[in-house]
């Protein structure tokens, strides 16, 4: 059914120029992906991608077996609490933009005085505590710090899987009364059940905007992925990306979690490019023939990069949990790769989990950046 529908719009926005191609696709009560490129994952595939991890030979995604190596070789770091903190008055009177990974997508994305805390992780395992996944370094910052001293301003979710929203993560989160959820549509009934109240929710439907505050709007836009907690709740609740916009200017887009669609980026950079900065999926893309529709590469992302006109990115979503085949380090290296190759060093970033990125907003749309060290754990891109 949703392969018909897809064809529908499609022959409607070749006939008469009306582009619904990427509009919400609900089927049966359960949202489709309106994207000629995706495959929904079989319970057979689903069987035999098991089947392959338990007959893969040595530690998966070649991981050391002592934690100080694999700190090492991420270049973790515990974050500066402190540091966090007196950036909401330094951005705010020194218009800057901090991003600070946290592993996987979560992070913490600083403008003005205001705080985003993005996809919400900070448990040490993922669906079992006693077998994993479990996380390959420690969290940079505690969620007992995130709450009773960072106290974010707002939290987006991109989507409901475990590895972007924790159970533990939502309990702690709820004791923050002030703190505005954003989600895509679907996610309330779970935030309701770990104690977050309706009046601390807004839910967005993909190419909603909605005003937050005196200069910050947020803009729901459509991914190609999927949902689901549980095998029987799958695409029960939406998926998406997030844009950050202030003062009518694009500034932050926090990715989640995709596959590549050639037309879907290009329509959202129309829409809305230049973007300033943006966090961009890079793990999880192995084998490919399993993961491509949902997940991207380091080279499709900087693809995307480009398609949505985004100046600077991170790459995230990897070197946190074993979820997939590829070298817990190659997402990196490959970004990192590329960046050199493309002589784009300053505006193709391979973060650290822990340390703090900082930007100078005005100059973050130059051709070429400036990039100086400053302090241990801050890395300011611009001077």
């Amino acid at each position: 059914m949703a392969q018909r529908e897809i064809k529908i719009r499609d022959k409607e926005f070749k006939e008469t120029g009306n582009d619904n191609r990427f509009e919400i696709l609900e089927i049966n009560g359960r949202f489709e992906n309106p994207f000629k490129e995706y495959r929904p994952q079989t319970l057979y595939e689903f069987f035999i991608m098991r089947l392959i991890e338990l007959s893969e030979f040595g530690p998966r995604g070649g991981i050391p077996n002592f934690e100080n190596l694999r700190i090492k070789e991420l270049n973790w770091v515990k974050s500066n609490i402190n540091d966090i903190i007196k950036l909401k008055e330094i951005c705010k009177e020194k218009k800057l933009i901090a991003y600070t990974w946290l592993g996987q997508s979560c992070a913490l994305f600083q403008s003005n005085d205001k705080i985003f805390l993005l996809d919400p992780l900070f448990e040490n395992s993922i669906v079992n505590e006693k077998f994993g996944p479990k996380r390959i370094v420690p969290v940079p910052i505690s969620i007992n710090e995130i709450v009773k001293e960072i106290k974010p301003d707002y939290i987006l979710v991109s989507h409901d899987h475990p590895d972007h929203l924790g159970d533990k993560s939502t309990i702690e989160l709820s004791k923050l009364n002030l703190s505005k959820w954003i989600v895509p549509i679907g996610i309330k009934k779970f935030l309701n059940e770990n104690g977050i109240l309706n009046e601390n929710i807004i839910e967005m439907k993909w190419w909603e905007r909605k005003r937050i505050d005196k200069e910050f709007e947020i803009v729901c836009l459509p991914t190609m992925h999927w949902s689901g907690r549980i095998l029987i709740d799958s695409n029960k609740s939406l998926w998406c990306s997030f844009l950050i916009i202030k003062n009518n200017k694009s500034l932050f887009y926090h990715g989640g979690d995709t596959g590549y669609s050639k037309d879907l980026f290009k329509k959202i950079g129309l829409l809305y490019g230049p973007i300033k900065f943006g966090a961009l999926p890079i793990g999880q893309y192995c084998p490919e023939w399993h993961q491509k529709p949902r997940h991207i590469s380091p080279l499709e992302s900087i693809k995307i990069m480009n398609e949505m006109k985004i100046h600077k990115i991170v790459g995230v979503h990897w070197g946190t949990f074993i979820l997939s085949s590829e070298n817990y380090l190659e997402p990196g290296k490959l970004l990192n790769k590329e960046a050199k190759n493309l002589n784009l060093i300053n505006n193709i970033i391979v973060p650290n989990q822990g340390k703090i990125l900082i930007m100078n907003e005005d100059k973050i749309d130059f051709e070429k950046d400036d990039e100086i060290e400053f302090e241990d754990d801050f890395k300011i891109i611009y001077k």
